[in-house]
């Protein structure tokens, strides 16, 4: 495939007219991804990498995919911190995606110029002063497999297909995929996902869930989704081939769709992200394949992070999300020995199937009638009081007042300590206090 010629590039020459120097070597700097020149490096500090994307703050590193050995992983993650500690965004991209798949390639790091560039719009400009950022009307559409829609309004819906457990980093590549078609036809953007996972009926075996049904339709709507359509995933639903499968959704507003690369759907699977397209050309609906997300050379997906929750990795698990982890349950009554130790906790019960965080004790910030409090939090089954079954208790740091009967959604963002017996009530109040010292500083 032969380099796109950036001379005929939309807006481009309009543009530089007004450009002052620094502001064109800029502007050609945004456009480098849209050539295949994934090859051409540039040293930002002290670090090389593959491409640096200046007007949205993107760094873009290419791997190949392979194995690595733990120290070059361990700089690697040294190099991606410090890039993020200059405001720096890093995408990390496989070689191989590259060469399969260029054009969904330019469409994610599209996407992602897109996230960024509402971030950038004062940034410090070289000598001093602030810059003027790319205005919106300047962005360009790199090569796209997205559909055309001639017409559509309001009332219909482009939506993104998916199981969305956990409403990742790779999900919310989908999200902003999906509103970015809704904003460009004028239709609203909403999700179709189900209230059981596929897997369950498919293979017979129900995988534990990052979040309950209702905690994923609350985060979704945190990313600007308008309308979620939950179905239910029986044998009826799992044995409609693909096509009846679209054919509804579009009788009931659909105008487009937005999936994964390897997305799956229909009688024994046979729907697929190519024949989504197919269909959606066939019948002038607007659609959108987004590719993988990588992070950390790893692909983004729920199973790896429901490991890294349950192996209490749960910095790594946030960063995977892209987001806390985040627990729902209401506030029952427990032994209330907390109180003795003038340490208050609140009990919930685990929520059902969902995956149980390692055994330990955790940085959150808790959420109660709307108001936003740090909290300690234990996972487990409290061996110093000799307690009974698997509970989630937080300590809200400054509350003062009464939890019981009421919701409360609790924000894993760190894991501070494994669940250990103490020898007194006292030693637990002492360690439970420097805990809470913790979250202050790492929340606070």
């Amino acid at each position: 495939m032969k380099p796109y010629n950036k001379s005929n590039i939309p807006l481009a020459k309009k543009l530089r007219k007004d450009m002052t120097p620094w502001e064109r070597h800029l502007w050609y700097d945004f456009l480098r991804y849209y050539p295949i020149r994934f090859q051409r490096q540039k040293a930002i500090g002290e670090y090389i990498v593959d491409f640096y994307c200046a007007k949205a703050g993107l760094v873009i590193e290419l791997d190949g995919g392979g194995h690595y050995e733990p120290e070059q992983m361990r700089a690697d993650r040294i190099r991606t911190e410090k890039l993020e500690n200059m405001n720096l965004q890093v995408l990390r991209i496989c070689n191989l995606d590259v060469d399969k798949n260029f054009v969904g390639v330019c469409e994610y790091i599209d996407l992602a110029v897109q996230e960024r560039l509402p971030l950038m719009r004062e940034v410090p400009r070289r000598g001093g002063g602030r810059e003027r950022s790319l205005p919106q009307s300047a962005a360009l559409t790199a090569p796209s497999s997205e559909g055309a829609l001639e017409s559509c309004n309001p009332d219909r819906v482009v939506y993104a297909l998916g199981f969305f457990d956990g409403v990742h980093l790779g999900h919310q590549a989908l999200l902003t995929a999906c509103s970015s078609l809704a904003g460009r036809y004028g239709c609203s953007a909403g999700v179709v996902t189900f209230d059981t996972h596929p897997e369950t009926l498919v293979t017979g075996n129900a995988p534990l869930l990052i979040n309950t049904v209702q905690e994923r339709q609350r985060i979704l709507l945190g990313y600007g989704i308008s309308q979620i359509t939950v179905l239910p995933f029986d044998k009826q639903l799992m044995q409609l081939p693909w096509q009846s499968f679209l054919e509804m959704l579009v009788e009931q507003g659909a105008c487009g769709f937005v999936c994964g690369e390897d997305f799956r759907f229909g009688h024994r699977g046979e729907g697929s992200a190519k024949t989504l397209a197919e269909f959606c050309s066939r019948r002038g609906l607007c659609w959108a394949v987004v590719p993988d997300r990588l992070r950390d050379g790893v692909r983004v997906s729920s199973t790896h992070i429901r490991a890294l929750i349950e192996a209490g990795e749960m910095e790594t698990a946030v960063r995977f999300l892209g987001h806390a982890h985040v627990l729902t349950g209401t506030v029952v009554k427990g032994k209330q020995l907390g109180r003795t130790i003038g340490i208050p906790t609140a009990n919930l019960l685990l929520p059902e199937g969902v995956v149980c965080p390692r055994f330990g004790v955790y940085a959150c910030k808790a959420i109660v009638d709307g108001t936003q409090y740090l909290a300690v939090t234990n996972v487990g089954i409290r061996p110093t009081v000799s307690g009974e079954g698997v509970t989630v208790e937080p300590w809200l740091l400054d509350f003062d007042g009464d939890l019981y009967g009421k919701t409360l959604v609790l924000h894993f963002y760190s894991f501070l300590r494994p669940e250990m017996r103490f020898d007194s009530l006292d030693a637990l109040a002492a360690e439970i206090r420097r805990n809470a010292d913790q979250t202050r500083q790492l929340l606070g």
